[in-house]
Formats: structure tokens, C-alpha cells, sequence
């Protein structure tokens, strides 16, 4: 599939279990990254988790190297080699191949990148006004995250500076998709340091915010303090949303619609009332006759 990517780290040739199957085979440090990228760029265009129904041979003739060589990589704990069942498996694939990890690592890169523009315009306006621009000043109205929640994300990841910022970079951009505006929210929800201590919470809330665009029953655009509330990840992801709202009468519960306007009747619906309410009245004179 053209534009199909897989991340690479560019410390991967010197990372100790390339070096070990460098030791293992004999091969140079080019020829076991090279097999190792096939590897994973075919398991990215050809299964959804990591795992694919192949043998040993037949991975080597896709991606390269001998059985010997793919039994090494399983060695170092980069492969898993099913016999019995035929198939072979990555370690590890939700967490950096999966389409959800590669969601997070664009985040990531966009939210450094418009860090990094806030901070070039501000050096900019600081040497304009003749200080250098300090955190927290009152021109500062852009900060990634608010006092509060500085207090409780020391130290980076996804509980850190860094979860907010792109937390609120995805979500405006899936607010752009749907609805054509772009949103900004200068300070993180209060409950926003709540859900971070739940385990697995910021990996469900990417990928809740990717399925947004597709949620017909918000006609307005889902707010950051909806996101954070509790359970409201859950139900974008089970699908509670996908269906648009539907319309529910006047009146109590139970009660039938009131009828439309006379004025709303076609010729045909007015005649056959007209002629209804002549037949209705004909039967009670006959009945008061008798």
C-alpha cells in the first residue's frame, strides 16, 4: 500500500541484540537490520497483530536469511516461531507497529514540532520586548499545561508535559476532520490528571479521539472535559456513539406525537377528513332518529 510506514530507531544497529545476532551469525550489522526491516515492513502490509501463518522457509525467501539465521532472531526475544501451529509472531507489535502505536508516534513528532514553533515565536517576542519570554507569564496564554496539572506530570511520558500537549494536538485535529474548525485549549481539564493515573487510559484516549470523526451522534464537536470524563473513552470505543441521535417527541414518555397542522395536509388528506367527519356526524343523527 503506497505511503505504509513502519518506525525506525536510528540507534537500531547498535542495539545489543543487533550486536548479539551480529556475534550469533557473522553477519554484518547492514545484513541483519536490512532482514529485520523486511520482517517488519511485510508484517505491517500483511497482518493486523504481528502474527502470520508461515513457515520458517517461507519467511526467509520473503525477507531474507536462512532458517538458522530467523532461529537467532527468536533467540534475542524479536520473533516467536510456532511449528506446531505454523506460524510466526513479533513481540511487541501493539506497543510500536501496531496502527495505534503509529498514531502515537505522529502525535508526538506534530506536538514537538508545534512546541518548538511556540518557543521560536516567543524568543521572538521576548527579544522584542528586551527580556527573554519566562513560563508562566501572563502574555503566555498557549501554555501546554496549566499549574495544576504541572504538579502532577513530572518527569515526562504519557503522564508528562509531553501527554497533555498530545492529547490536545490530536483532538484538535480530529475536531478539524469532522467539523472544519480548529479548537484551541489553552489549559488541560481538571479531570485530566484523574485519568492519566489509569493504567492504559492515554493509549484508549488516542485511539477514542482517531474514532471521533466517525461519531454521528455528536452534531457539536466532543469537548476535552467530555473526553476526560470518566467511562467516556469506553463508550467511544465500544461504539456507543456511532449512531446518530435520534429525535424523540414532544410530550411525556409514552405519549403519542401531537398530529401536524392542518395547514400540512395535502388536497387528498384534507378531502378524506372532510368526508370522515361528514360520515362520523351522519351516523350519530341516525342514531339519535332511532
Amino acid at each position: 500500500m503506497a505511503g505504509e510506514w513502519i518506525p525506525y530507531d536510528v540507534c537500531l544497529p547498535q542495539k545489543p541484540e543487533v550486536l548479539e545476532l551480529v556475534d550469533r551469525t557473522g553477519l554484518a550489522p547492514d545484513q541483519v537490520v536490512g532482514r529485520l526491516l523486511m520482517l517488519w515492513g511485510w508484517a505491517a502490509l500483511n497482518s493486523s497483530d504481528g502474527t502470520a501463518r508461515m513457515s520458517v522457509r517461507l519467511l526467509g525467501r520473503i525477507c531474507g536469511g536462512d532458517e538458522e539465521f530467523w532461529r537467532e532472531v527468536e533467540a534475542v526475544g524479536w520473533l516467536v516461531i510456532d511449528a506446531d501451529n505454523g506460524t510466526v509472531a513479533i513481540p511487541g507489535w501493539d506497543r510500536r507497529f501496531s496502527k495505534s502505536a503509529k498514531t502515537r508516534a505522529m502525535h508526538s513528532i506534530r506536538a514537538d514540532d508545534a512546541r518548538s514553533r511556540t518557543g521560536e515565536c516567543a524568543k521572538a517576542h521576548g527579544a522584542v520586548r528586551g527580556r527573554a519570554p519566562e513560563r508562566g507569564d501572563r502574555g503566555d496564554r498557549n501554555s501546554s499545561s496549566s499549574p495544576g496539572d504541572a504538579a502532577r506530570t513530572e518527569g515526562g511520558g504519557p503522564a508528562g508535559p509531553s501527554g497533555w500537549e498530545t492529547l490536545r494536538t490530536a483532538w484538535a485535529e480530529a475536531v478539524k476532520r469532522k467539523h472544519g474548525k480548529a479548537w484551541c485549549l489553552p489549559t488541560a481539564p481538571d479531570k485530566l490528571a484523574d485519568r492519566l493515573d489509569e493504567p492504559g487510559w492515554f493509549e484508549k484516549a488516542l485511539a477514542a479521539i482517531e474514532a471521533l470523526p466517525r461519531c454521528r451522534y455528536f452534531a457539536d464537536p466532543v469537548t476535552l472535559p467530555q473526553l476526560v470524563a470518566p467511562g467516556f473513552v469506553d463508550k467511544v470505543l465500544g461504539g456507543q456513539f456511532d449512531n446518530p441521535r435520534h429525535a424523540r417527541p414532544a410530550g411525556r414518555p409514552g405519549e403519542e406525537p401531537p398530529p401536524a397542522p392542518l395547514s400540512t395536509w395535502s388536497p387528498g388528506e384534507l378531502a378524506a377528513f372532510e368526508a370522515s367527519k361528514r360520515a362520523i356526524a351522519d351516523k350519530i343523527r341516525q342514531g339519535g332518529a332511532a
